[in-house]
């Protein structure tokens, strides 16, 4: 409007106002009289002709309208006012990518945009002249900018252009907004992603009420590979199959086949070969593997680095894998039927927890038949498929009274060693076939028992002694998970001096330096005096072995006391504390590293807690142990981060922190001397570049083209400065000066209605109305 000029001041809005004081309820009270007057006119002159029934109501309603305009008391109401400035945002892509060079000679994305903006100066300065700039920079979330022509740091893990339109609805009240200008490279890996729009997004768009205007940094070709991502369950069972799917993203790199490698550690578990094709930029596959052994891996996907590529550290991606077991297999092998064998089989049967595969020989080949082979029931025994091809597919192997010559093992038991050194578990149980008795004196089996053999040259009846004894455990057995039969020592060595003494023990020799003796005999000694051990065990690289010298253990399930308090009995305590110890139950570990996230992103410090038992079980109080951080690489060898000593606290544990230097997995360990035994306990964490970045680094203008044509903005490309762009004026005005002219308050006024009055008055009496 044009500006009007009174009173010296200059007015540049003007509306109408209502200067009455009258409450509502008079307001209602004075339409309802004005209506029924009305109604009351056109009742009264209702058998009249029609030109003058409309004269009469006419001439009643200007008279009516008179009296309510001056009650109303309008008035013009002239104001001096100033139109609030309204904001232009301005929002900077910040994430990781906008840091990426597409050549090596190329500006990064970041330099490019800080040139747009130094280039478009004098743009800006317009804008400002008009608007309220507020300039952001945006990634994962929206934040207030630095100087727009100064290169903005780009390490956000994530471009969400939606969760920055969000905030952006959110800081401004409606209406406040003029326009929205993005200035982003176009990767969105939030949920725009690449387009088109959801309807959520779509429903922001409008809510936001102001154009969107893009400019595009991008339009060089970049090329790199990328592991895109891995889906692969956190936990698996032992030796089950697990499948495990890649996504990989292939950029400008050149067609053929590609070789994508999947590793445990630094050891190549199974390849897969892609063929690129031009023109495609994602691929998928899919991995199987079966775990061998319980515990927590780290996987590691990778792909062979590129000539000339953007990006090397998006070439591999690590994942942790939790395997455990389903159930314990356990592989009973017997050389001949006993009540030790069918005792034992039968608990191992009853156990739930227990997968049982059991063969005891009931006719050898020196047997003597009628029939030929091939009408006989029994099956021969299946050598090669459980000492070689479904060896590593048990968690313990149990050789009760059992000699290897006659059935052809021979040549597995150096398998069988290394099926103990690579993490399996073995134990030896006695008999007239076992030990020395069964020919395992210089064989790889003798070699990693706890106790050594008694030569072969011996005389069998020095390998068997038959005379009954009370087993007499040793200070270190009562220390030791698998003689834990009762509450304390006191209740373990009252039970086990009440037991049914044990029929028989095979003769041995000395244990191992690095056994450890549980129980001895009682009478038979060695050669330097000392007690001859009965029970040992040791740990064998990664496995663990055991060796029981007697085949009567049976008696103390057939018959045990069973009085209060031995629940359960011996016999099945016994057995349930010897399997746990021999697979390495963790809940048998006097040593533990517990971390309380096992996958972390890049920045954040890891908690993890040390945590130390005593041979009661009991808290570790004051202990010194040493702890460590390793690096983990898939293709170097491992690099120690860290190295301490400390004490644990009254509650055993020690509370520790640490913060990655770098993505990739690292090992967190510790060790100490708990009882004369030396402890060691790891846990594997998984540091991962919170970014998503690296996945996509082309640059893309689809999002960013749907979004200023949905608002009605401008898409500008890949301009090299800044167009006069079309903003939404303010609609929010600030008033400096009012002045009312009131309309009702005139002589002129007062005139009109006693006119209209009176003519309608007139108009009446003239026509006989009253």
């Amino acid at each position: 409007m044009n500006p009007i000029v009174t009173t010296g001041v200059t007015y540049q809005d003007w509306q109408l106002v209502l200067l009455s004081s009258w409450s509502t309820a008079r307001w209602v009270v004075a339409l309802a009289a004005a209506l029924a007057a009305l109604l009351l006119s056109w009742w009264g002159c209702r058998r009249q002709r029609r030109a003058l029934r409309l004269l009469l109501v006419g001439l009643r309603a200007l008279a009516v309208g008179a009296v309510l305009f001056v009650v109303l008391q309008p008035a013009l109401q002239l104001r001096s006012v100033t139109r609030v400035p309204n904001h232009v945002a301005v929002l900077l892509d910040s994430s990781a990518s906008m840091a990426l060079r597409e050549g090596p000679r190329t500006p990064a994305r970041r330099e490019r945009a800080a040139a747009l903006f130094a280039r478009s100066r004098p743009r800006l300065a317009a804008w400002r002249r008009e608007h309220l700039v507020d300039a952001f920079t945006f990634h994962s979330e929206l934040s207030a900018a630095g100087p727009l022509d100064q290169p903005q740091r780009a390490e956000g893990p994530a471009t969400r252009l939606g969760v920055a339109l969000e905030q952006l609805h959110r800081r401004y009240a409606a209406g406040a907004l003029a326009g929205v200008l993005v200035v982003s490279d176009g990767i969105d890996n939030g949920v725009i992603g690449r387009g088109p729009l959801s309807a959520e997004v779509r429903r922001l768009v409008r809510a936001l009420g102001a154009p969107i205007h893009t400019a595009w940094i991008g339009g060089l070709p970049v090329r790199d590979l990328a592991v895109g991502a891995v889906h692969a369950d956190d936990f698996a069972f032992v030796r089950n199959v697990v499948k495990v799917e890649v996504e990989l993203i292939a950029t400008g790199v050149a067609p053929g086949p590609l070789t994508v490698t999947l590793a445990r550690g630094r050891r190549v578990v199974a390849s897969r070969t892609l063929l690129l094709q031009p023109h495609v930029e994602r691929y998928a596959t899919t991995f199987e593997l079966v775990p061998p052994r319980v515990g927590k891996f780290v996987y590691t996907v990778s792909v062979p680095l590129q000539p000339g590529e953007a990006l090397a550290s998006n070439n591999e991606r690590s994942f942790l894998l939790q395997v455990i077991r389903d159930r314990v297999r356990v592989l009973q092998v017997c050389g001949r039927p006993s009540w030790d064998e069918r005792f034992l089989r039968h608990w191992l049967k009853r156990d739930p927890n227990v997968d049982l595969i059991s063969f005891f020989i009931l006719r050898t080949p020196a047997s003597l038949s009628l029939a030929p082979t091939s009408e006989l029931s029994l099956i021969p025994f299946p050598t090669d498929e459980l000492f070689d091809r479904e060896l590593g597919s048990f968690d313990l192997v149990i050789l009760q009274d059992f000699n290897f010559a006659p059935y052809g093992i021979g040549a597995y038991l150096p398998q069988l060693r290394r099926y103990v050194e690579q993490g399996g578990a073995l134990a030896m149980v006695g008999g007239a076939l076992s030990f020395s008795s069964g020919g395992y004196a210089g064989t790889p089996v003798g070699a990693i028992l706890p106790v050594r053999l008694l030569p072969a040259s011996t005389d069998e009846r020095e390998l068997l002694d038959e005379d009954d004894f009370q087993l007499r455990p040793t200070p270190r057995g009562l220390d030791h998970p698998i003689l834990r039969l009762g509450r304390d020592h006191d209740e373990t060595q009252a039970l086990l001096a009440r037991l049914p003494p044990l029929a028989g023990a095979n003769r041995l020799g000395a244990a191992w330096p690095d056994a450890t003796v549980l129980a001895t005999h009682p009478k038979l000694r060695l050669a330097d005096g000392q007690p001859m051990p009965v029970l040992a065990v040791r740990a064998v690289g990664r496995g663990r072995t055991l060796a029981l010298a007697t085949d009567s253990l049976w008696h103390w399930a057939f018959l045990g006391l069973g009085e209060p308090g031995d629940d359960p009995v011996a016999y099945d305590q016994f057995w349930r504390n010897a399997i746990r110890w021999l697979i390495k139950d963790p809940a048998l570990q006097q040593l533990r590293v517990l971390v309380q996230r096992d996958r972390l992103p890049l920045g954040a410090e890891a908690q993890w807690l040390v945590r130390a038992y005593a041979l009661d079980y009991g808290p570790a109080r004051g202990l010194e142990l040493e702890y460590g951080v390793t690096r983990l690489s898939a293709t170097l060898p491992p690099v120690p981060l860290l190295r301490r000593r400390a004490h644990t606290n009254d509650q055993g544990e020690l509370q520790l922190g640490f913060r990655a230097p770098q993505a990739g997995a690292y090992r967190l360990w510790a060790r100490a001397v708990i009882g004369g035994r030396r402890s060691y306990a790891r846990e594997l964490l998984l540091v991962e570049a919170a970014s998503l970045e690296g996945r996509e680094l082309q640059a893309r203008d689809g999002v960013l083209r749907e979004l200023s044509q949905r608002s009605g903005g401008q898409f500008l490309g890949a301009v090299s400065t800044l167009p006069a762009l079309p903003w939404r004026p303010s609609q929010v005005l600030h008033v400096n000066w009012r002045h009312d002219v009131e309309l009702w308050n005139s002589p002129y006024t007062l005139v009109l209605v006693v006119l209209l009055l009176g003519l309608e008055w007139t108009a009446r009496r003239r026509f006989g109305h009253f």
